[in-house]
């Protein structure tokens, strides 16, 4: 039979009359079912740190039997109190002392549903028992027992041998029984089990005689637990506390093991301490059999206007490097004000091998130094200011032999304003700025640059204009100077420009690089001409100036060189014309096509060095740029820039890329500069880059890496590994041959090996930093 409301109250009047009972009427049908919902439903996992919020994209495992019994979620269903009854059974026996419902009883209210073969209640002591199976689902998670009692007054029940099921975690396990406390808040499992293998197939198992759920404090606690692999128990825990919620909870997280020809066997045990909910601290040890102990600590506080973390890591002695070890950080973020924000950042390292030996980065390229600065920013509708102090610590000084090391800014003012155009089209655009430059055993001094500029713009549907002018002053107050020398100089000079381009474009009416009807092509050419007058600068120091370097959008830089130091003559028009194939459907842009060149009126005078030859050549070379994308997978981009005498190749890239998703990828690429002044053998970089990630099977993938400096003939680094991925559990193991920078001699290697265990946590070296830096695209999991 079915009973809806309002006949649903009558039959729970029959039920129960007792009168000092204030459970509701749906409270005493549906408690069994939440409470058992309530007692599985909000388990944590067991590590310190709160899980991320999602694993959808694990490759699940099948989903589990009781799968069926997930309702759909329904947004514009109303909340379970407020949803009707609905109560099925075969027969229903009431009498003064119990009543009796028989013969498949399904209870329904909202996204919740209740089956049992038989269902009693005793009125005198207000005991709900069920002692045929039950089956219980809802949104979240699927419950089956065999056996339940629930006390209705004092909210308290008894289940036993109950499987549970959590879609959104793909986690299944069991409790041969449960004891639970709704008023409390408690509820005790014995014999429970944690997995997200599927049922019967458990590649790995939580196992704990007891455990305790606090949801009032947001804790669970096991005793004897064990981990299992394949069945075999592979850790034993006597005791482990774990959080029941996101909130951040202290305790050990999941070490982590690894092993390199710089610190041998290398182990850490890092344990996260929750200070407060703005604040928190891991303090890891940390021991390698190569070098010796080294401790590490990073805290980090966060407020609404502030975000701070501090890293600081000790070692008494580094047995291979002789002496003690250390490192300190700093990085700090605020807003103080509206529209003003601070930025302060501070790196220390004892000697300048330290990252190379002992950093846990595992990033290809180790730093060549650390930057120290404190800035503030202040944004206004049209303009922005900055105040910055800032300095360096060299960790590679032969990179900078040539060069010099880089000075520190003590302080430096900047500002920068971009207004813009008004009814007549006339903008306006200035840039300051205010520096004073340290640094030991040099000229060091404060320089002036003022730049404003004034433009003006005609823009049409087919094209545009933008003519613009201005003036550039820099002075300079110098100490150290040489005897004789100006300590003052300056440099003024006006600079102006115009910039214009046409666009025009066509239907595409044949197929083609898979764009249909409705796709076009563009063709867009462009000129800009460039006038600065020569100024003598030879009495000018080089603080933080440099030529930049060229790619497509050099040619339409106003400036040469980086910096205020230098100012570069021209009297140039650059000619380029830019191509485009954009599909009509998606709107997605198939190729883009560009090449330019600057052709020179006058020889560049100014040069960094005062003692180099003007450039006499008549224009800057050919440079040419594209990209490619021939599917949604294919894609191919590459550049080429030409000597401007003899038209040799000066700079060539090529990159080809094939990308069907984060488990399916190839990158290649080839690079050939022979513009890199101060390089040896033949100022050149000559390399190629190939790094794939490829599945052999639905399981198994390879994955690897080769980085070699062809004109060196030195291997940059060799990565070669194994990666095997089921529904629950994946591993990854790699084996690693590297350099920390292209001139070094000895090879370094090393092997790593993680353990993913889905839903749970990683066991081993963490690999995630080295193969997306080693394998462009490359995702891993999430737990």
């Amino acid at each position: 039979m079915r009973l809806q409301q309002p006949a649903i109250y009558a039959m729970l009047r029959t039920f129960s009359n007792v009168k000092s009972c204030s459970v509701s009427p749906y409270f005493r049908l549906t408690l069994l079912a939440t409470c058992v919902a309530w007692a599985l439903g909000s388990t944590g996992t067991a590590q310190a740190k709160p899980p991320p919020p999602s694993a959808s994209d694990w490759i699940r495992c099948d989903a589990d039997e009781l799968m069926r019994e997930i309702l759909p979620l329904d947004p514009k269903a109303p909340p379970p109190a407020q949803a009707p009854i609905q109560v099925e059974a075969d027969r229903v026996e009431s009498s003064p002392n119990q009543s009796l419902l028989e013969g498949d009883v399904k209870l329904n209210r909202g996204a919740q549903r209740l089956r049992a073969e038989r269902m009693t209640l005793d009125r005198s002591t207000n005991r709900a028992r069920i002692e045929s199976p039950f089956v219980y689902g809802d949104n979240r998670q699927a419950l089956r027992g065999k056996q339940a009692e629930v006390d209705l007054n004092a909210e308290t029940g008894w289940f036993r041998e109950v499987d549970y099921y959590l879609p959104e975690r793909g986690a299944q396990g069991s409790a041969d029984e449960i004891r639970l406390d709704r008023n409390r808040r408690q509820s005790h499992l014995g014999d429970a089990t944690y997995s997200t293998c599927a049922r019967g197939r458990e590649a790995w198992e939580l196992r704990a005689h007891k455990l305790t759920l606090d949801s009032v404090s947001g804790r669970g606690t096991g005793r004897d637990l064990v981990f299992a692999l394949w069945g075999v128990p592979v850790l034993y825990l006597p005791y482990l506390s774990f959080p029941l919620n996101d909130d951040r909870q202290s305790g050990f997280l999941f070490p982590r093991v690894g092993s390199t020809s710089a610190t041998g066997l290398d182990v850490a045990l890092p344990y996260y301490w929750n200070i407060a909910p703005n604040q928190d601290m891991t303090i890891t040890p940390r021991a390698m059999s190569k070098r010796g102990p080294l401790a590490g600590l990073e805290y980090r506080f966060l407020s609404p206007r502030n975000r701070t973390q501090i890293g600081l890591e000790y070692m008494p002695d580094d047995r291979h490097f002789g002496g003690d070890r250390g490192s300190f950080n700093i990085f700090d973020r605020a807003a103080p004000l509206p529209n003003l924000y601070t930025d302060l950042r501070y790196e220390y390292v004892s000697d300048d091998r330290y990252l190379q030996d002992l950093s846990n980065n595992l990033d290809f390229l180790t730093a060549n130094y650390l930057e120290r600065h404190l800035e503030a920013r202040y944004f206004g509708d049209w303009w922005q200011a900055l105040a910055r102090v800032q300095g360096y610590q060299i960790l590679n000084p032969a990179l900078f032999s040539l060069s010099g090391r880089p000075y520190q800014r003590m302080p430096q003012l900047l500002f920068a304003g971009d207004w813009p155009a008004g009814p007549g089209g006339v903008s306006y655009q200035l840039h300051g700025e205010l520096v004073n430059f340290r640094q030991t055993d040099v000229v060091t001094g404060a320089r002036l640059d003022v730049w404003p500029t004034v433009g003006w713009t005609l823009e049409r549907p087919g094209g545009y204009i933008k003519p613009q002018a201005g003036f550039r002053y820099t002075g300079y107050q110098l100490d150290d100077t040489a005897p004789g020398a100006d300590d003052a100089p300056s440099r003024a000079a006006p600079t102006a420009s115009v910039d214009g381009g046409l666009m025009f474009e066509r239907p595409l009416q044949a197929r083609w690089l898979g764009v249909g009807d409705g796709g076009i092509q563009t063709l867009e050419p462009r000129l800009f001409y460039l006038y600065v007058p020569y100024r003598n600068q030879d009495d000018i120091p080089i603080f933080d100036s440099s030529l930049m370097d060229r790619d497509h959008d050099w040619l339409f830089r106003r400036n040469r060189f980086t910096g205020a130091d230098r100012l570069g003559d021209a009297n140039q028009l650059t000619a380029a014309v830019t191509t485009r194939v954009i599909d009509g459907a998606s709107g997605r842009e198939r190729l883009r096509a560009s090449i330019g060149q600057i052709q020179y009126f006058e020889d560049r005078r100014v040069t960094l060095n005062p003692a180099d030859p003007p450039e006499t050549a008549a224009n800057s070379g050919l440079i040419a740029q594209g990209q490619l994308n021939l599917s949604s997978r294919w894609a191919l981009q590459g550049g080429v820039q030409l000597e401007p005498d003899n038209s040799d190749v000066l700079r060539t890239a090529f990159d080809v890329r094939y990308y069907a998703n984060s488990r399916q990828l190839v990158n290649v690429s080839y690079l050939i500069d022979r513009d890199q002044p101060g390089f040896d053998l033949g100022d050149q970089i000559h390399s190629a880059d190939v790094s794939l990630l490829w599945p052999l099977n639905s399981q198994w993938r390879v994955l690897a890496r080769w980085n070699q400096a062809l004109n060196l003939s030195r291997n940059l680094e060799t990565l070669a590994g194994l990666e095997y991925e089921d529904c629950c559990w994946a591993l990854r193991a790699v084996a690693r041959q590297y350099r920390n920078t292209p001139a070094a001699t000895d090879a370094q290697t090393a092997f790593y090996m993680e353990l993913e265990l889905k839903g749970l946590s990683r066991l081993g070296t963490g690999l995630e930093a080295l193969l997306q830096n080693s394998i462009l695209g490359y995702q891993t999991f999430r737990n």
